[in-house]
């Protein structure tokens, strides 16, 4: 993946980087180079992802990154990284610049897509946490878009974090490019329907509104993958681009995960399928899924601390 980054992101920023003390890199991501860093003056770690653009096809990944700041800005909850600053070099505003660093929350943890399956009561903890976090980003009209494994961290002690703001939107947004993840995507994330008339008359590209009830089905495909390590078929609708479907392998039973799994709950398989309806109206919102898993922590033991 690095080797597409521009070269000024190539060379391993060493000394300091927007004016943080580099202490090690940590990845990379579409278009983007994750960095452990230290405040200087208060040693403060966190993690910082930079962007360079070199031409107009990679601003759209500026533009993500400046979305990600403007709404994770707007977000206080304790399951979503927080995000610190957005840095910038090159221009005078940060919506000029095609250097730009987001300062984020340093959380020293894998993806749930790297983890093994917790003990049921974590798994359900897990889930109640990032359902509660989607919940407080849908009380300030924005909506994830992109929630699956790979975009929620779970600590040894046992904190959940949700990141990955790239793809968050107001709700009701219709986005001109197909977004999503294989396996998790939305119908309505890979439903095409005419946009607006362009400047020289022809038809736009365009996608059905992302919204709340949008981050309900990634977040069940999402509790589907975690618990089974496959994907729902639920996910495979045909969508506009056929590089979205999986095959047959990866993909589970279209049967309730606990009559195949008896270490599932029932209540939880039943919210799962409630939640991977096709049609959005038919799904319940994320407050309701909030108070179910609530409902079934209450029922079970108290994970023991290591």
């Amino acid at each position: 993946m690095s080797d597409g980054l521009p070269a000024a992101q190539r060379r391993m920023a060493k000394g300091t980087i927007f004016g943080y003390r580099v202490r090690k890199h940590i990845g990379d991501g579409a278009w983007s180079r994750v960095y452990e860093v230290e405040d200087i003056k208060t040693h403060t770690a966190y993690a910082l992802k930079h962007v360079v653009s070199e031409g107009d096809k990679e601003d759209r990944y500026l533009d993500q990154l400046r979305a990600e700041w403007e709404i994770g800005s707007k977000l206080d909850h304790p399951a979503i990284r927080k995000l610190v600053a957005l840095e910038h070099q090159g221009a005078w505003l940060a919506r000029n610049s095609r250097d730009l660093a987001l300062v984020m929350e340093l959380v020293d943890a894998a993806p749930m897509s790297d983890q093994k399956r917790p003990p049921m009561p974590e798994c359900v903890r897990v889930f109640r946490d990032v359902a509660s976090a989607l919940s407080h980003m849908h009380s300030k009209g924005f909506v994830h878009a992109d929630m699956k494994p790979l975009n929620i961290l779970y600590t040894d002690d046992r904190r959940t974090k949700v990141i990955d703001l790239g793809q968050a939107a107001k709700s009701g947004t219709m986005k001109a490019r197909l977004q999503g993840s294989p396996g998790f995507i939305a119908p309505e994330q890979a439903t095409e329907v005419r946009g607006e008339k362009s400047a020289k008359g022809k038809d736009t590209k365009q996608y059905e509104p992302v919204t709340e009830l949008t981050d309900v089905f990634n977040f069940g495909a999402t509790m589907y993958w975690i618990l089974t390590r496959l994907h729902s078929p639920a996910t495979q609708h045909t969508p506009t681009a056929k590089t979205l479907m999986l095959p047959p392998e990866r993909l589970g039973s279209s049967s309730p995960i606990h009559q195949t799994d008896r270490l599932v709950p029932e209540q939880l398989s039943m919210l799962i399928q409630d939640s991977l309806e096709k049609i959005p109206t038919r799904r319940k919102p994320m407050s309701w899924v909030v108070s179910q898993l609530d409902e079934m922590l209450a029922k079970m033991p108290t994970p023991a601390h290591a």
